[in-house]
């Protein structure tokens, strides 16, 4: 019972990281480009740079985390970060109009920054706190459980506006204000509790490392079952970006449900959340990398049914969507907890903990598929001659966004299956890898 009150403390603060995650890519955009004042062509400049800004920042907040890990612990990273996230909510999502474009991109690196150093110390952290193969998987699910949570809140609040009766005019302030609020509430207490609550690392005698950014991607790179797990992710982020960035085109436009995005996309993630236990046990009795092959086999069954299934079909979608959650749900937490286990494999050749940058590659990883995905799905549909507004009236390019979900699910699901089939690194390579560890451990306190 301990251990689970301490990993929860662990898993507080990723619900209001996640909190910040959907009014970034939903709201704040269309409220700076209209209300702000500041313009679409703007606004979309300064994110992507932001974005860029934001890839770099994770690999260099990972070198920073080890390299000081014996003064600072990766809790304290996690509280650390929480401040600029805290003053950049702040003045973000509280700005009055007129819009200052500087202050805006300012903001915005600011609040990356932020969120760089919660979400490697986090996953690092979380990484730490068990040397047991399926001890890691529970400790990961546990925080896809606390991330989808905050995620949930962040849809639900907007919808709570609109039904209240913000005045039309005022909406849109009124739900970017809101999720302030809520992200703000959240902070503070959740940051907290993993502070004073969380479970510690799990520390051998570390050895922080002095080499060079450059120097350990080079290293990771060499190793094959790095190079696949991260090829993996990426392939796992290109999906989910592809996916939720014409969601609303396919489930509105071309499946003709108009207002329902929003409810599916809740129950997706609520299926997801439901099966992250079964995600666990899953790879407890058949081993992490297999369990994320079984993941990435749902995604191509998801890409072929999105190919298939008839428009105005309401239920059936519903039931396809809650299968694309069992998916992502999977996908989102394996490859974390898989990493963990490939960090034992370079501290036993390095001798040195480096958890914190190969949490900040694999962070990365995702981000970059991500974006690279969003950015796919909109040139594609463009060049396919894809209008929102046209297509709500004539369904010739409708196919397009039929494609572009289809198509992609299944090659990226058939290369994340190709990928971690016979992965080089699982339960017995794990133990083998801690059983010395843990004899070099020994012998050295011994000394």
């Amino acid at each position: 019972m301990d251990s689970n009150r301490g990993t929860l403390a662990l898993a507080a603060p990723a619900v209001p990281m996640y909190a910040l995650i959907m009014p970034l890519a939903v709201f704040i955009p269309s409220y700076y480009a209209r209300e702000m004042g500041l313009g679409m062509a703007t606004v979309g400049m300064m994110l992507a740079g932001a974005r860029v800004f934001d890839v770099v920042t994770d690999p260099l907040a990972g070198v920073l985390m080890d390299r000081f890990q014996e003064r600072v612990s990766r809790a304290g990273w996690v509280a650390i970060g929480g401040i600029p996230v805290a003053i950049a909510t702040s003045l973000l999502f509280f700005a009055t109009p007129p819009g200052d474009p500087v202050a805006f991109m300012a903001t915005l690196l600011l609040l990356y920054v932020g969120w760089s150093f919660m979400s490697v110390g986090l996953f690092s952290w979380a990484g730490e706190t068990s040397t047991e193969y399926d001890g890691r998987a529970r400790v990961m699910g546990i925080v896809q459980l606390a991330s989808s949570v905050g995620t949930v809140a962040a849809l639900m609040v907007p919808a709570a506006v609109e039904l209240l009766g913000s005045e039309a005019q005022h909406v849109a302030r009124d739900r970017v204000q809101a999720l302030g609020v809520l992200i703000l509430v959240l902070l503070p207490p959740s940051l907290a509790l993993a502070l004073f609550r969380g479970p510690k690392s799990i520390q051998r005698r570390p050895s922080p490392t002095s080499v060079s950014l450059f120097r350990i991607v080079a290293e990771a790179m060499r190793q094959p079952a790095m190079r696949r797990l991260l090829a993996a992710d990426l392939a796992a982020g290109l999906n989910l970006g592809i996916a939720t960035s014409v969601s609303v085109f396919f489930i509105e436009i071309v499946l003709g449900h108009p207002g329902r995005a929003g409810v599916i996309q809740l129950l997706t993630i609520g299926a997801g959340m439901l099966a992250v236990p079964v995600w666990v046990r899953i790879a407890r009795d058949l081993e992490k990398h297999n369990a994320f092959a079984i993941t990435a086999v749902f995604t191509l069954l998801g890409g072929l049914f999105a190919l298939w299934v008839p428009a105005g079909e309401f239920g059936l979608y519903v039931a396809g969507g809650c299968l694309l959650g069992l998916a992502t749900s999977g996908a989102q937490f394996l490859p974390r907890s898989i990493m963990a286990d490939l960090v034992d494999a370079d501290r036993l050749e390095s001798g040195e903990e480096r958890t914190g940058i190969y949490f900040a590659l694999l962070t990365t990883t995702l981000k970059l598929g991500l974006a690279g995905g969003i950015a796919f799905a909109f040139l594609a549909a463009d060049w396919a001659g894809f209008d929102p507004v046209a297509a709500r009236e004539d369904a010739s390019a409708h196919f397009s966004i039929r494609a572009i979900t289809g198509f992609s699910s299944v090659a990226l699901g058939a290369a994340m299956i190709a990928l971690m089939w016979k992965f080089p690194f699982g339960r017995a390579e794990q133990q083998a890898a801690q059983a010395q560890i843990d004899g070099r451990t020994h012998a050295a306190s011994q000394k």
